[in-house]
């Protein structure tokens, strides 16, 4: 189910919603906690705006530990899993990560994942937080289809998941880490010890900053996040919470399941052809996809902008030449682009950049344009 910023903050907090190890450090560091996807998460501390401007400018902590941690191991590892994901698992190099999705036998993606090779038979997947109990039910029901030596472990609860994103990220690692991560590209990740535990810290991270994901074990978790919070905050560090992570993803373009992503949005359909390996052989999903290859589809993921001061939001209808064309699947005002901006599925005659549409907002009819995403751009370094 879609969830948005305005939705968090009108739930009603149920108290029988499961918790992360990081819960009474964020309550007590202030954090306003909602229902997320049936998890006790900090939608914020300091402010949705102030955590985003430091994680654009300096640096944010997020507590991520509701997202869902599987590991796969076996002789038949990669062959499982080029059977049940898009992407080619043969690319991944030892110590490095690949984005992929899950799709269900009629292309809808079950979920958009990353997959950590931690080994040569060996995988780490992050799955999302909403959807990791369906995804370790479907990967065993997978397993169970053909005899393969692999074997599908739930790891979420005994790691916990942090982001530190922002350009202040790769400082505050070196302050424990030293010259260890120095040449650590993107996407590739390595098992380190921080404050005294061995951890995998992986250059990946859904803000568009530079920044690393930290997988952690779970008893160390609060002393670690501790740690990091003293650490960062000589360089402006600030715990960030849901709401940031929204509104910092939203400005690359980047999915977020439930909204962009559902069982009944192909990957064809969101503009993620990209994730699908044609030449790799048989995966779930894959002759659907192939037909909306070559015949198309009925609708099209496009980014487009305000072209007046107005906040688009999830839902509403998007329209042009007096009819309806599509709809939002995310929307919000940019804070550093100060407009209007969002993601939202239209007729494929209506998906070319450039194309003038409508958002219908309060009744009021808002010119807009279909541009290319990411939105945001990091200014280069001046000489």
């Amino acid at each position: 189910m879609a969830t948005t910023i305005l939705d968090l903050l009108e739930k009603t907090i149920d108290f029988a919603m499961k918790q992360t190890p990081l819960y009474d450090v964020h309550v007590a560091q202030g954090g306003k906690i909602v229902d997320f996807a049936g998890w006790a998460m900090p939608l914020q501390y300091s402010g949705v705006l102030d955590e985003y401007h430091a994680v654009r400018n300096t640096a944010g902590l997020f507590d991520v530990s509701h997202m869902g941690r599987i590991q796969v191991e076996g002789l038949d590892a990669v062959a499982y899993l080029q059977r049940v994901a898009t992407n080619d698992i043969e690319k991944i190099d030892p110590l490095n990560s690949q984005y992929s999705m899950l799709c269900n036998p009629e292309g809808g993606v079950k979920d958009d994942i990353f997959i950590y090779r931690l080994s040569q038979n060996k995988f780490l997947l992050c799955v999302n937080g909403s959807n990791r109990e369906k995804i370790f039910d479907w990967l065993r029901q997978q397993q169970n289809t053909q005899k393969e030596n692999v074997q599908v472990e739930d790891r979420s609860a005994s790691m916990s998941q942090f982001a530190l994103q922002g350009p202040a990220a790769k400082a505050i690692m070196q302050q424990e880490l030293g010259p260890e991560l120095e040449g650590l590209k993107p996407r590739q990740f390595k098992e380190a010890a921080l404050c005294g535990a061995l951890c995998i810290i992986s250059r990946t991270g859904y803000t568009g900053e530079r920044g690393y994901e930290l997988y952690i074990p779970v008893e160390q978790a609060v002393a670690i996040w501790q740690q990091l919070v003293a650490i960062g905050e000589a360089h402006g560090l600030k715990p960030a919470g849901l709401g940031a992570r929204d509104l910092l993803r939203l400005d690359m373009g980047y999915f977020l399941y439930g909204n962009d992503l559902t069982e009944e949005i192909t990957p064809i359909e969101a503009g993620a052809e990209w994730v699908v390996n044609w030449d790799k052989g048989p995966f779930v999903g894959r002759e659907i996809l192939q037909r909306q290859k070559e015949q198309g589809s009925s609708k099209r993921l496009v980014g487009f902008e305000l072209l007046e001061k107005a906040v688009p939001r999830h839902g509403m209808k998007l329209l042009a030449d007096g009819m309806e064309i599509g709809e939002i699947s995310s929307g919000n005002l940019s804070p550093i682009l100060q407009k209007g901006i969002g993601l939202g599925y239209v007729l494929p005659a209506y998906a070319e950049l450039g194309t003038r549409i409508e958002v219908e907002i309060r009744g009021r009819r808002v010119p807009a344009q279909v541009v290319k995403f990411p939105f945001y751009k990091k200014p280069k370094p001046s000489a």
